[in-house]
């Protein structure tokens, strides 16, 4: 946990120099757009991890920290391009220096090196998400449950459990391949010992019939019954027999092959279906694109241990923006991934077609060898041998895509030789002399032991893959049962908080607010109630106002949960500009409220959005710098608090009239303008909201002066004679400083517009100045710990007090 205190920028983005004492309390950058504003947030992002966020991610491509980080001046030299940034360290009370340069923008200079400050740095390095930006603010809310599971997760440092979620998916296909593989071999066993054994079912009954008929020809004992462990040709065999060869369940073999060659419906269906999305595959090119990304990213994503990618070498400022730039390819291929499992599915039965092809073969190819037809044995071996290769091809997505012809013309690709050939040895078969029944029934069972053996193997090895398959399921849903679970009740604390910052907010119209967040399987649904009517998604009657307060509410929500007590920084860049106009107050108050250990250091091009966290006591008048505008060569003009004077006064001393006028004149503005918010001094109305120094002036002045005379009839009321001298005292202050305000208002003027006429010597604009600090004296605490504006408590006509926040300056303004 750290809080900023001091911060300093060198020829850092846009900014030249600039130092801003941040004293470790909320404090704001306003400004208009292009003001520079942004820069400090990246410097703040850069000293702490060594990286600017900005600079990385989606649409970024050629960017770099080390290329664009450096002011555009001193591109050729990074190591002109500094932030130096104190901090203190609640928990030990140490206050710390870390300076970084560009140049060298992995490693940081640290004094004092202490343990515990090292571990600090390092501490603010690991949590990025302290800087949060506007266009991040919306991915919590306005996006698929996929990618809201990704964001929210990786915000919680919980993006390894869709890691492990899908490794363990993965294990989970791979088994349920191999489990389809087994039962396929299973089929084919089957249908082997069914074609042996001349039987239409594989019921124990029928295969014990078929046996004993073969049994009592031999003499042999019939079997009582038969399972896998039977030894179905037990007695049969001799030593003087050779011939496993049954002219019965031969002919059956080659005619099982021929009429598949000949018909293969299944087979064709498959291949159709596969065809059907091979060919919506291609007329997307950037689905295929998506597909290969998803392949690559995938096989990447469980090796990121490093900063360095596993798939392209290059080093990345952290692991989180590696795995987190990883997650969003994935995301972004999900439909594709949906088309990717329709055409594995439709491959999958074609690779279980081609199987069955080959068990065919491989019954038939040892009829073909027992009667010495060698060229029909290779031939078969040969198309045997291609059938496999073809199977292998049908395992990736590129692959089959290659494979896309012959899956149209003929997936079978049976050579020429073939049939015929399967004719002539069927032919050659059936002229053969009859066997002798003794003979005869030796081979078959014989064949049927065989073909028995294969099928309790096959049966076996199903067993274990169905049963490591089931064990690979169980394990998947039994972890997304526990994760999803876990995350339920962790989502239940945030949805709480969420829905109870948000109603803070809203309490004028949205009191009943609440939302409902539901993890599934790597998916986070959000529902929010609008009100009363029902749970909808954020988008779906909201307005975008409002969409953007729930993002920075769920932020706040996400945020507590993972730091807790840790939490005690938050940089929030045009963030809370998001929060519609309506609901800024309570926001304020929400921050103030509910995280009152918290720094927010917020940047807004909002002016009244400003001063409304000043009056609301969010932030201290000293804890808001304004940045008045921007140029490349000298970057931002700004002043922090009560600091103009300093810099006017540097301008004096260097006898720059014409600058210090130009800074007393933009200063006087803003501050008048908050002065003007703070004691309900009424200004014209401008259209274009152009309020000119004069305006101000006369707005303030004459507020002031009514609420003097305000107060003074409350004393009188009271008969408080120390509070009557107190407001006198005011009025001969109040007349001292408007007569040497009024008298050198003049000045301020001629010397910012172009006068020839008006020239001054730092002698003769010192007392301008002076003057109006006299003036603004009026409206600004004296406590050195407040050093606030004064402000007005109650509305104009009901007016009660005019104090300060601290209390040292308080009126009171009610008679009585």
């Amino acid at each position: 946990m750290i809080q900023v205190q001091k911060l300093r920028i060198e020829e850092f983005r846009g900014i030249r120099d600039l130092d801003l004492d941040m004293g470790s309390s909320s404090f704001v950058v306003v400004g208009p757009n292009g003001s520079g504003k942004s820069g400090v947030v990246d410097a703040i992002d850069f000293a702490l991890t060594g990286n600017v966020a900005r600079l990385s991610g989606a649409g970024t491509g050629g960017i770099s920290v080390a290329k664009h980080a450096p002011h555009v001046h001193q591109r050729d030299n990074p190591a002109a391009a500094s932030v130096t940034l104190t901090f203190t360290h609640p928990a030990s009370g140490q206050t710390g220096t870390i300076t970084r340069s560009v140049k060298t923008a992995g490693q940081f200079a640290l004094d004092p090196k202490t343990p515990e400050l090292v571990a600090a740095v390092e501490w603010a390095a690991r949590h990025p998400e302290l800087i949060l930006s506007r266009r991040e603010v919306i991915k919590y809310v306005n996006t698929e449950p996929g990618k809201r599971a990704q964001e929210v997760q990786a915000l919680l440092k919980l993006d390894r459990i869709d890691e492990t979620r899908r490794l363990l998916n993965t294990a989970r296909n791979k088994t349920s391949t191999a489990a389809r593989s087994a039962e396929d071999a299973v089929k084919s066993a089957e249908d082997a010992v069914k074609r042996g054994l001349d039987i239409s079912d594989l019921l124990p009954s029928e295969v014990t019939v078929a046996v004993n008929k073969k049994r009592e020809v031999l003499g042999l004992e019939p079997l009582s019954a038969t399972n896998l462990e039977t030894d179905l040709s037990a007695g049969a065999t001799t030593d003087d027999s050779q011939s496993t060869f049954n002219r019965a369940s031969a002919i059956r073999d080659i005619e099982a092959i021929t009429s598949y060659v000949i018909e293969h419906k299944d087979l064709d269906t498959a291949v159709s279906d596969l065809d059907t999305a091979l060919t919506e595959l291609e007329a997307d090119p950037a689905v295929l694109d998506a597909l290969k990304h998803r392949q690559l990213v995938e096989a990447g994503l469980p090796l990121v241990i490093s900063t360095a990618c596993p798939l392209c070498d290059l080093e990345w400022p952290d692991v989180a923006s590696l795995r987190q730039h990883l997650n969003d390819k994935l995301t972004r291929s999900e439909t594709a991934a949906k088309l990717q499992q329709r055409i594995q599915t439709a491959a999958g039965r074609v690779t279980g077609q081609l199987r069955g092809v080959r068990s065919l073969i491989q019954a038939a190819q040892p009829h073909a060898v027992t009667l010495g037809q060698s060229a029909l044995q290779t031939s078969l071996l040969d198309w045997s041998n291609d059938l496999a290769a073809f199977e292998a091809k049908l395992a990736t997505i590129d692959s089959i895509r290659d494979e896309s012809q012959r899956l149209t013309n003929d997936p079978l690709a049976a050579p020429s030789p073939i049939t015929d050939g399967l004719k002539a040895l069927r032919a050659t078969i059936e002229a053969l002399p009859d066997q002798t029944a003794t003979e005869a029934a030796r081979a078959f069972l014989t064949v049927a032991q065989d073909r028995w053996t294969q099928l309790r193997q096959a049966r076996a090895k199903a067993k274990k893959a169905t049963a490591a398959h089931k064990a690979a399921n169980a394990v998947y849903e039994k972890y997304n049962s526990v994760a999803d679970a876990a995350l339920t009740t962790l989502y239940k604390t945030v949805e709480a908080d969420f829905s109870n910052f948000y109603r803070q907010i809203n309490s004028d119209d949205e009191s009943s607010f609440k939302a409902g967040l539901s993890p599934t399987a790597g998916k986070l649904d959000l529902e929010v109630d609008f009100y009363g009517l029902g749970m909808f998604p954020p988008m779906a009657y909201h307005s975008e106002g409002h969409q953007d307060g729930m993002g920075v509410c769920l932020y706040l929500a996400l945020i507590r949960q993972l730091l807790k007590s840790d939490f005690r920084l938050a940089v929030l860049d045009d963030v809370v500009t998001s929060v519609d106009a309506n609901h800024r107050r309570q926001f304020c108050k929400l921050l103030k409220d509910v995280f009152p250990d918290v720094q927010f250091i917020m940047t807004t091009h909002d002016e009244v959005w400003a001063r409304q966290m000043q009056s609301s006591g969010l932030i201290a008048r000293r804890s808001l710098a304004r940045f008045h505008g921007w140029t490349v060569d000298g970057g931002p003009f700004y002043g922090q608090g009560g600091d103009f004077w300093t810099q006017i006064e540097a301008d004096l001393a260097s006898d720059d009239v014409p600058g210090a006028a130009h800074k007393l004149r933009r200063n006087l503005e803003s501050s008048l303008a908050d002065v003007a918010a703070s004691i309900q001094g009424q200004v014209v109305f401008r259209a274009d909201n152009n309020y000119d120094l004069s305006s101000f002036f006369s707005a303030v002045k004459g507020r002031h002066g009514d609420l003097l005379k305000k107060a003074t009839a409350s004393a009188n009321s009271w008969n408080n004679d120390a509070a009557k001298q107190k407001v006198e005292a005011l009025k001969d202050e109040r007349a001292k400083a408007i007569l040497a305000q009024d008298g050198e208002n003049w000045a301020i003027n001629a010397l910012v517009h172009n006068n020839d006429w008006a020239t001054m010597t730092k002698a003769d604009f010192a007392p301008v100045v002076e003057a109006c600090k006299q003036f603004l004296g009026l409206f600004t605490c004296s406590n050195d710990a407040c050093d606030g504006w004064i402000y007005v408590l109650g509305i104009p006509g009901k007016e009660e007090e005019l104090r300060c926040s601290c209390g040292d300056f308080n009126l009171n303004l009610r008679k009585k």
